[in-house]
C-alpha cells in the first residue's frame, strides 16, 4: 500500500504562473501520522499524569505521617522525662527546705521558685507558631515553658546549695552533732508507725507515741544518726536492748528492741556508724526498731530529723 502511495504526486499550479510544484503524498501522509502519534500520546500524558500526581502526592503523604508518628513518639517520651524532671525538681526543692531550716536560714519564697534564675529560651514566641505539625494533645508552649522552668529552678538550687555549703562550713561541728539521717539503711526500712497518737498494739487504746517505729528484718545494721557520745547502752524495761546518744546542743537520740547493742556506755559515736542491729527485744510484736529524737529533755518528732546526707 505504501509502495503504491510512493507513486501519486499533488501537482499545484497558480494563476498567470507558469512555475509548477510537486507535493509527494507519502510524505504528506508521513507528516499526518506523526503528527497523529503526537497528538494521542499528549492526550495520553495529560490523562495519567493527574493519577501519577495523586500516586506521588499520596507516596509523600504516607512518609510525612510516618515521621509524624516518629515524632510523636519523641514528645511523649520527652514529656515523660519532663514530668520526671519536674518531680525531681520538686523533691530537691523539699530537701533543700528542710536543709534550710536544719542550718536556720531563711526560707525561699515561694514566688521566687517560681520565677527561678537565669534561664529563659528566647525563641518561645517563634516555636509557638510550629504548634499545627503537632498532634492536638501536645501543645509546644506549654513544653517549653517546663523546660525553662527546669532550667530556672536548676539555677537557683545552684545558688542555694552554695549558700547551704557555706552556712554548713561556718557551722561544722553543730551540723555533725546535729541528727540528720535515717537511723537504718533506706533501702531497708519501712516506716509502720510514725510519732503521735495511736492504738496501742497491746491493749488497743489510744496512747501517744513518743518516735518512729521501722519495720525491718532483725539483724538489719543500726546506725547513730549525729556524732554524740552513748550514754545509756543496755536492756531498758520495755524498750529491750536500748542505746541513747547524746549529741549535745540540746539534743538526744533513742533507739528501741535491738537485736544487739555495739557500743557500751562512754563510747564516742559518729555519724553513719553501726551502733547495733533491729531486733524484737523487749515489749514488742514484731522485729521493728523504734527510734526518738529529744531536744531540751522533751520529745520532738523524728521526721523533721530526716535528711538524706551522705555518711
Amino acid at each position: 500500500m505504501f509502495k503504491k502511495i510512493r507513486d501519486y504526486k499533488i501537482i499545484i499550479l497558480k494563476d498567470n504562473d507558469f512555475n509548477i510544484r510537486e507535493l509527494n503524498i507519502y510524505k504528506i501522509f508521513g507528516l499526518f501520522v506523526f503528527l497523529s502519534v503526537f497528538f494521542f500520546s499528549f492526550i495520553i500524558i495529560s490523562i495519567y499524569s493527574t493519577d501519577i500526581k495523586k500516586i506521588i502526592s499520596f507516596s509523600e503523604i504516607r512518609r510525612h505521617q510516618q515521621n509524624n508518628s516518629i515524632l510523636e513518639q519523641k514528645i511523649i517520651q520527652q514529656n515523660n522525662q519532663i514530668d520526671i524532671l519536674l518531680n525531681a525538681v520538686n523533691s530537691i526543692k523539699n530537701r533543700d527546705e528542710n536543709l534550710r531550716e536544719l542550718l536556720r536560714l531563711p526560707s525561699i519564697d515561694d514566688d521566687i521558685r517560681e520565677l527561678g534564675v537565669g534561664g529563659g529560651i528566647d525563641s518561645i514566641k517563634d516555636l509557638n507558631d510550629l504548634n499545627y505539625l503537632l498532634p492536638n494533645q501536645f501543645d509546644l508552649d506549654i513544653l517549653l515553658k517546663n523546660i525553662d522552668f527546669i532550667e530556672r529552678s536548676i539555677n537557683l538550687e545552684n545558688l542555694s546549695y552554695e549558700e547551704i555549703e557555706n552556712k554548713i562550713n561556718e557551722n561544722l561541728d553543730y551540723f555533725l552533732h546535729y541528727p540528720a539521717i535515717y537511723p537504718v539503711s533506706v533501702g531497708k526500712k519501712s516506716l509502720t508507725s510514725r510519732y503521735g497518737y495511736r492504738s496501742d498494739p497491746f491493749t488497743k487504746k489510744r496512747r501517744f507515741h513518743e518516735g518512729d517505729d521501722f519495720s525491718c528484718k532483725i539483724g538489719v545494721p543500726v546506725i547513730a544518726t549525729a556524732n554524740g557520745v552513748v550514754k545509756i547502752s543496755k536492756r531498758y524495761g520495755s524498750f529491750g536492748n536500748y542505746i541513747e546518744i547524746d549529741h549535745g546542743n540540746g539534743y538526744v537520740t533513742a533507739y528501741g528492741h535491738l537485736s544487739k547493742r555495739i557500743v557500751k556506755k562512754g563510747d564516742k559515736v559518729v555519724r553513719g556508724q553501726e551502733i547495733g542491729a533491729v531486733g524484737n527485744t523487749g515489749r514488742s510484736t514484731a522485729p521493728h526498731l523504734h527510734y526518738e529524737v529529744q531536744y531540751n529533755k522533751k520529745h520532738v518528732n523524728p521526721n523533721k530529723f530526716y535528711f538524706e546526707i551522705e555518711t
